[in-house]
């Protein structure tokens, strides 16, 4: 599970609680995979009991006793196994594409519309959210110091940053062959 095996690579690094990892999650891979803390807590608990991380109760000095996580060597294992076997073809899923494939009864226009919405959404998550994952990343590939980390990180960005330039050229190309369309009708 992508998940449990992100969690042993950032453990890789250094032990870290639950809440550091959340944190590190939002700061690093965010832009291609989220993860809720209460999936993170689940998860811990698993890899714990499959013996793959291991716990230890840090005493809080004025503050709530914090439970931190260590991958084992067996951890390491798992990790470097996962990261070394190709992956099936994952299957997508967009919602929008839904509205697309049923949109006979709507204008063309409005069909134009819903893509130019689309378009203005993802402009403004690549200006926002891909420059503060571009930021996270600057910042933490300086903190760690290690050239070939920040350039693998630097690919999944690249990545994302390409997905989204190809959807918006495809979007804007595809808004003339929608202005092209029969005229809609109504089933009867």
């Amino acid at each position: 599970m992508p998940l449990s095996h992100a969690i042993l690579g950032f453990l890789e690094y250094q032990p870290m609680t639950g809440y550091d990892l959340k944190k590190i999650f939002d700061q690093s891979v965010a832009h291609f995979w989220s993860a809720t803390q209460s999936h993170i807590y689940k998860a811990l608990e698993t890899l714990e009991k499959d013996g793959f991380v291991e716990s230890q109760i840090i005493q809080g000095e004025g503050k709530p006793n914090r439970k931190q996580y260590q991958i084992t060597q067996a951890g390491r294992g798992e990790l470097h196994r996962w990261v070394s076997t190709p992956l099936p073809l994952e299957t997508q899923r967009h919602a929008w594409l839904i509205q697309v494939f049923f949109a006979h009864g709507h204008t063309n226009e409005d069909v134009i519309s819903l893509f130019e919405q689309r378009i203005a959404a993802i402009e403004q998550y690549q200006a926002q959210a891909l420059f503060m994952a571009q930021t996270y990343l600057d910042e933490n590939a300086k903190q760690v110091g290690i050239q070939r980390l920040g350039a693998l990180w630097q690919l999944t960005l690249d990545y994302g940053n390409e997905y989204y330039a190809n959807e918006v050229a495809w979007l804007k190309k595809t808004i003339g062959r929608i202005r092209e369309l029969p005229p809609m009708t109504l089933p009867e």
